[in-house]
């Protein structure tokens, strides 16, 4: 079983390589950087789950439903729309239960080629499913099932979504994928710059992008134009997480954690897959030590900034953040 994980992480990983080349490549034409490359594309459906109207209201009800777990915790006390889609907390607590890892945001978590810190979800449906099968609260998907099909005023909503398809297991992480799929943040100061207008963001913010993508080498794992190769890098935090190696098995993978996106990451404090660094100042300070202590990731290397270079840095980084996504929490079915 690890060697067939292992194939798999390696065959993921060469993948993912090739589209970081090509993402980096593409950000550079005559040796100048290429804006129009860190333009993101529309987002796109899975075949088998092509975009409903309809399932996406659905999902939306069961994101903010409570009543569809035993736990009574719905998706939303974690990933709060009024938190940017994540929480601040440190790490996430489910039932008085404190997990290791700290919350992600679901800003744009359409574009992901992984899930979880570890990557172990290939889609977001498998994400869910997931979810629902103990990885976090439920013991059972059966549970959650069976919990919605108890709430009556749900089968016209499921029948609407998926015609003559059953309420099961497949057809809640479809319609939760839908709606979560939507959850987008692509009007940022940073996005109107590269579409044209020069005056979008500030010189403090164009020399930060410059550090970015320059000397302080963000880019190498940040990559257009998710700002993100989707990978997996040993971050030189100070954790005992196994991270992707509980998923392949392999050593190397020890302490190594996806790569997340950066989009409205000003908004989205505590950081890290620990949620240990409270601002966007620690995360670069850590960055610039090479870790937690210096040297302590291969992956990592320590650079300096002035403090001008710092503000610089920070100011784009900013940028990168857009308007809060506005959503009316809808009006949970009737129970009989």
């Amino acid at each position: 079983m690890i060697i067939a994980f292992a194939n798999r992480s390696y065959r993921h990983t060469l993948g993912l390589l090739s589209t970081l080349m090509l993402g980096v490549s593409a950000a550079w034409a005559g040796g100048e950087m290429n804006l129009a490359a860190w333009r993101l594309p529309p987002v796109s459906y899975p075949k088998d789950n092509p975009y409903s109207e309809a399932k996406a209201e659905l999902g939306k009800v069961l994101f903010f439903d409570p009543r569809i777990n035993r736990e009574g915790v719905s998706c939303a006390q974690c990933h709060h729309p009024g938190m940017n889609w994540s929480n601040d907390q440190a790490r996430a607590q489910i039932a008085g239960q404190i997990l290791p890892r700290h919350t992600p945001s679901l800003i744009n978590v359409a574009y992901n080629r992984s899930f979880f810190w570890d990557g172990r979800a290939d889609t977001l449906e498998d994400c869910i499913k997931q979810h629902f099968n103990g990885m976090d609260i439920s013991p059972d998907a059966r549970d959650t099932v069976a919990r919605i099909r108890l709430i009556k005023g749900y089968a016209p909503l499921f029948r609407k979504a998926f015609g003559k398809e059953a309420i099961t297991e497949d057809t809640i992480a479809k319609a939760l994928a839908t709606f979560v799929r939507g959850i987008t943040v692509t009007d940022t100061p940073f996005d109107r710059w590269v579409q044209g207008d020069e005056h979008a963001i500030s010189d403090s913010a164009k020399r930060g992008f410059a550090l970015f993508t320059g000397k302080a080498g963000c880019v190498k794992c940040h990559a257009p134009p998710f700002f993100s190769d989707f990978a997996f890098h040993q971050t030189g935090t100070n954790s005992i997480d196994p991270g992707r190696a509980e998923v392949t098995g392999r050593k190397e993978d020890r302490n190594a954690f996806r790569t997340p996106q950066l989009r409205q990451v000003a908004e989205t404090a505590p950081y890290m897959h620990t949620g240990q660094k409270n601002s966007l100042a620690e995360v670069l300070r850590f960055y610039q030590n090479g870790g937690d202590v210096r040297g302590q990731s291969l992956q990592l290397r320590a650079f300096d900034l002035s403090e001008q270079e710092s503000r610089d840095l920070i100011a784009f980084l900013r940028a990168l953040s857009g308007p809060p996504i506005r959503i009316q929490v809808p009006i949970l079915p009737r129970a009989y």
